[in-house]
């Protein structure tokens, strides 16, 4: 196969940083400038190991509050031991700070300032980006053309919104893609996911989110979704360092025997089972609980405290995501289920 899959990091520099081998470099890459004339940076960890090898891109925090990936990423930098590592390892752990400081999904002032001018507001969708375009397109662009064009593995860490919590699950590229979705899919099931989403369609797969846009150059990518948003979890964290420490034993940069764990159920999608009343929310199903059709997945109750709705599962499935907040107002999601291929 031609294309990122071939490559090595020997074709790999990065302006104004000496990479060399067994060291471990720490920068920061400019992207887009503020009003007040700064500059909004991407903290950059640059691991190159003692042989050569590829290139492995591993992003977190594109949205604000997903603040378990930031731990994972770093921690998992931190283990790396470059005596040992096989190529280089480019992790960006923080990818939107300016989310990050509002420990919101988007960043807020440039959106309330000009909401119209900020659509998109998400840079995770505006890849490959555009130097001439709004922050969202000129941060994916900057990162696009410095770091992620050049690895032929990528991991981009997400968690849900705040308020809601997915039990450990993979997305992949468009099966159409061909050979790198079947690989993805491969990356996905010694990281350990409980769930990996194959589809053709919906947001995972938008043709301008890194992992398709990576996978549509012959690289190995996918993202992932750990935890809940808005909190920093122990046991998040180490599922995710045991997960990255598999892949990396599965690709051969790091030796050592791969483990299997994760369920590791592929569904071709998810159905939102929603609320049609607004008040308090009683759960009544759990992460990866098999639930029938027909089946109470969640009461409500009014402020009244009457119970005014009994939520029941359309569809029969496994519970891949449960809302965290106790109050939900008529057409909110309280969980979801996973559809098999």
């Amino acid at each position: 196969m031609s294309g990122p899959q071939t490559a090595n990091d020997e074709a790999f520099r990065l302006d104004g940083v000496e990479l060399v081998r067994g060291k471990r470099a720490e920068t920061r890459l400019r992207t887009v400038e503020l009003a007040d004339g700064s500059w909004v940076e991407l903290p950059v960890i640059l691991l190159r190991g003692v042989q050569p090898g590829p290139v492995f891109y591993l992003g977190a925090a594109f949205h604000g509050d997903e603040v378990n990936g930031v731990e994972i990423a770093t921690r998992f930098a931190g283990t790396i031991e470059l005596a040992e590592l096989r190529g280089t390892v480019v992790v960006v752990p923080v990818q939107n700070p300016l989310a990050l400081q509002a420990q919101h999904r988007y960043f807020v002032g440039h959106f309330l300032k000009s909401p119209l001018d900020q659509s998109p507001a998400d840079p995770w969708i505006s890849f490959p980006g555009d130097g001439d375009g709004n922050l969202a397109a000129q941060i994916a662009a900057r990162l696009f053309t410095a770091l992620i064009r050049h690895s032929q593995y990528l991991i981009d860490i997400h968690t849900p919104t705040t308020g809601g919590r997915y039990a450990p699950f993979a997305f992949l590229p468009p099966p159409g893609v061909g050979a790198p979705a079947e690989a993805a899919e491969a990356m996905a099931k010694v990281f350990g996911a409980d769930y990996i989403l194959s589809t053709h369609e919906g947001l995972y797969v938008s043709e301008q989110s890194p992992h398709v846009v990576m996978a549509r150059r012959g690289a190995t990518a996918m993202g992932v979704e750990l935890g809940e948003g808005g909190r920093l979890e122990s046991e998040i964290t180490e599922q995710g360092l045991r997960g990255l420490r598999n892949v990396f034993r599965h690709i051969g940069m790091l030796p050592g025997e791969v483990e299997r764990f994760g369920r590791n159920h592929v569904i071709r999608s998810m159905h939102v089972v929603r609320a049609k009343r607004g008040g308090l929310v009683h759960r009544r199903v759990e992460l990866n609980d098999e639930v029938q059709k027909g089946q109470v997945v969640a009461t409500i109750t009014n402020v009244f405290g009457e119970r005014t709705e009994e939520i029941r599962a359309p569809i029969s499935g496994p519970v891949v995501r449960i809302a965290t907040f106790p109050i939900v107002s008529a057409g909110e999601r309280v969980i979801q289920l996973g559809v098999p291929l």
